[in-house]
């Protein structure tokens, strides 16, 4: 087998292993066959058209020839089922690709079947085949390799904001290996006795060395990765049945449930995704996540702390256990989340599985992060409704929660349009709770119209868009609006995502994907996270009566910014907020497993990003042990250790001269000390002779050939500093170079 021929079916294994770690995206796996048919005709071309003899740019040309035609061809398979009647081919293939990109932009990951995206994805696996074989044997640099393919696993690692899995990580380590360890075979092919060159085509013999070499890389990464899966919540082998360690408590990052949110309200079709039966009267919102961090990019989850048990801690910010409790059962249809549907306030909870929970949201989520868990599961939750009382909230100062670093921030780059509409709609309010129904009041006015399709923008521009130019939006404009102008006028805010009460019928209540909501949480003194509801009337009816200043409206919505000028409403000036007592501490033991968790999860990213580090020191030792271990043929011995001298040469930043072994000896030996220029003109003569001679006879001397070898290395290496010395090591450059250098 060619040194060509390895190279490129290196790096068909690697793409097509780096295919699998998109499948956390998408529902539909089928792109996976499809991207593999374009991997090996692109590398079967490649094969082909190396052996005879074309150049790079040759083969480059006829690669992306391939892959136009076959994203074309796919294409137009793909979308002659949907394409309307007289379309042409090409429109019909910019449509598909529109199509794809407008599917991928509202959709939560995973998505839905879908032939844009599949296309899509078959494409952009194509390119990266192609950059990966122009990077092995286009311009010959192997060790870069790992870049196309990594781009495949980071953006499900990016974009999905939760771990992606060990699998994926293994899938691109080991596609990497394949390709370094093909790099390592064809090296060591190259280590024949040449006259005119220090490289040579053919198999040669395989060393243990690339093995060797590929175990030391390997064995770290398999054990660091089984390590994490331990430690981290999120890491999972699936089937296996690792990720429910000890770290289990620790930081994870949880998905947008706002992405959710949009789609589901988009829905074609309305349908029933859960039913449940609740012992008090009236339905009750069911909250999945909470967002409590505001910036440019909009309302978003934080890292959180997860705690086991199904029994909660003390309700934040709330004086006393409050006696309405009620009972919910819950029957989830088809619908998948890694949060738990729950009434808020939870108290304790009966679910299947592994679920914990958050001591300052009380939310609750899986703790592996498999949204299908929650699929056709039934369970219980018992909760407490917090609705405070109108005249006790108007008497409440805005508290300050645990996480009030958080929810309390007003971000500085917030635009003064926003600031300033805040403070004037609660100009004449005195009271915080004034404040927010007049915020609340506001935006269920005749000025505001209910829409699933808001002008286009995100963060502060769709704020200024809804607030300040449309006036159309759907409730997560509605909630982000109430949270922000409830910061502003110094009220912690958070925008909560669940659903609506639903429908009753006579076997309880019903549930649609169309009542999936978000809604504002606003934090007072002794009465915690309050519900306001500044959605329309027409979707979620009349606004909770401790919303609502005017008390003889009975929940009506007023158009005007409601007030109130009595004097019993305002907070006295001395008043602070007692909530030291409401705080659920967390206790000594999950702080310490906290602290380890996190010691855990650091060390084993160190552990990581080390054996990556260490992939070309380590291949580099290794070369180098091979080549001056003493075995072979004399004549390989000398040519194996002059190979390793031009490599010092350099890695240590030199380049190696041109002309016959004597005149390199001569060039490089002016350069050292006076024992190891001796020893670099004997190392040159025995190449000369080796080569040149009609028969070698080396009278012992290539016994010392890794003797006088180290002097040389140590004689390159001393006049460098230790930075030189240190990049040498970790980035050796003779690793990077194209091909070796005559001779």
């Amino acid at each position: 087998m060619r040194a060509s021929d390895r190279s490129t079916i290196a790096v068909m294994i690697s793409v097509m292993l780096a295919c699998l770690t998109v499948l956390p995206l998408t529902q539909d796996s089928s792109f996976i066959a499809f991207s593999w048919i374009l991997i090996i005709a692109i590398g079967a071309a490649s094969v082909g058209l190396r052996r005879a003899g074309l150049a790079s740019s040759a083969v480059l040309a006829a690669q992306l020839v391939i892959l136009l035609v076959y994203s074309l061809g796919l294409g137009l398979t793909l979308s002659t089922a949907t394409s309307a009647i007289g379309t042409s081919r090409f429109e019909r293939y910019a449509s598909l690709w529109a199509a794809g990109i407008e599917h991928m932009r509202t959709q939560a990951s995973p998505m839905e079947p879908d032939n844009g995206v599949k296309l899509i994805f078959v494409t952009v696996i194509g390119t990266i085949m192609i950059m990966t074989d122009l990077l092995v044997s286009g311009v010959g640099r192997p060790a870069w390799a790992i870049a196309p393919p990594a781009t495949l696993f980071l953006v499900p690692a990016l974009g999905l904001g939760t771990d992606t899995g060990v699998l994926s990580f293994c899938c691109i380590a080991v596609g990497y290996l394949a390709i370094l360890i093909a790099e390592g075979l064809n090296t060591t092919a190259r280590w024949t006795r040449g006259l005119s060159r220090d490289s040579a085509e053919g198999f040669g013999t395989a060393t243990p060395v690339v093995w060797r070499a590929a175990g030391y890389l390997a064995a770290p990464a398999i054990i660091a990765t089984i390590v994490l899966g331990f430690v981290l919540p999120t890491l999972y082998l699936p089937g296996i049945g690792f990720g429910s360690g000890p770290g289990g408590s620790g930081p994870l990052q949880l998905t947008d449930p706002t992405l959710d949110l949009r789609r589901n309200l988009n829905q074609p079709e309305d349908r029933p995704v859960i039913e449940y039966r609740t012992t008090a009267p009236g339905g009750v919102y069911l909250r999945l996540a909470s967002l409590p961090q505001f910036n440019a990019n909009g309302w978003s989850n934080v890292q959180i702390q997860l705690n086991r048990g199904q029994t909660l801690p003390t309700i934040p910010g709330v004086s006393g256990e409050p006696n309405n409790k009620r009972r919910t059962t819950i029957r989830v249809l088809d619908f998948a989340s890694q949060y738990l549907p729950l009434p808020y306030a939870p108290r304790s909870f009966d679910a299947a599985g592994d679920w914990r929970y958050d001591a300052n949201s009380l939310v609750v989520v899986n703790a592996v992060g498999r949204p299908q868990d929650l699929r056709r599961m039934s369970y219980s939750v018992e909760s407490v409704d917090i609705e405070p009382d109108l005249s006790d909230l108007n008497k409440a100062p805005a508290g300050r929660p645990a996480d009030s670093e958080v929810t309390a921030a007003v971000p500085p780059d917030l635009p003064d349009s926003l600031v300033e509409l805040a403070n004037r709609i609660t100009a004449k309010a005195d009271t915080p709770a004034e404040k927010a129904a007049a915020i609340q009041a506001y935006l269920r006015s005749g000025q505001f119209t209910y829409s699933t399709e808001p002008l286009p923008g995100s963060g502060y521009d769709a704020m200024q868009n809804f607030l300040l130019r449309d006036h159309k939006g759907y409730c997560e404009q509605f909630a982000s609006a109430m949270a922000m102008m409830a910061r502003v006028v110094g009220i912690p805010s958070r925008v909560s995502v669940g659903f609506l009460p639903g429908e009753q019928d006579e076997d309880g209540w019903k549930v649609s994907i169309r009542d999936m909501h978000a809604w504002p949480e606003l934090y007072f003194a002794n009465n915690g996270w309050v519900r306001f509801e500044p959605t329309p009337s027409s979707v979620t009816g009349s606004a909770p009566p401790w919303t609502v200043q005017d008390s003889g409206s009975s929940g009506s919505d007023p158009s005007a910014n409601p007030s109130s000028e009595s004097d019993e409403n305002q907070t006295a000036p001395g008043d602070e907020p007692s909530i030291e007592s409401s705080v659920q501490p967390n206790a000594p033991g999950q702080a310490a497993e906290a602290g380890w968790g996190r010691t855990l999860i650091w060390a084993g990213v160190s552990l990581i990003l080390l054996v990556v580090l260490a992939a070309p020191a380590t291949i580099r030792l290794r070369r180098r042990s091979n080549r001056l271990n003493g075995s072979g043929p004399a004549e390989e011995q000398v040519e194996a250790a002059w190979a390793e001298i031009r490599d010092t040469v350099l890695d240590y930043g030199g380049s190696w001269p041109e002309g016959s072994p004597r005149a390199i000896g001569r060039d490089v030996a002016e350069r050292l000390d006076e024992q190891e220029s001796e020893s670099m003109s004997r190392v040159a003569t025995l190449v000369e002779r080796s080569r040149y001679a009609r028969s070698f006879a080396d009278g012992g001397a290539v016994d010392e050939l890794p003797t006088m070898t180290s002097e040389i290395r140590h004689g390159v290496a001393a006049p460098s500093d230790w930075r030189r010395k240190f990049i040498a090591l970790v980035l050796p450059r003779s690793l990077f170079r194209r091909k070796p250098k005559e001779p």
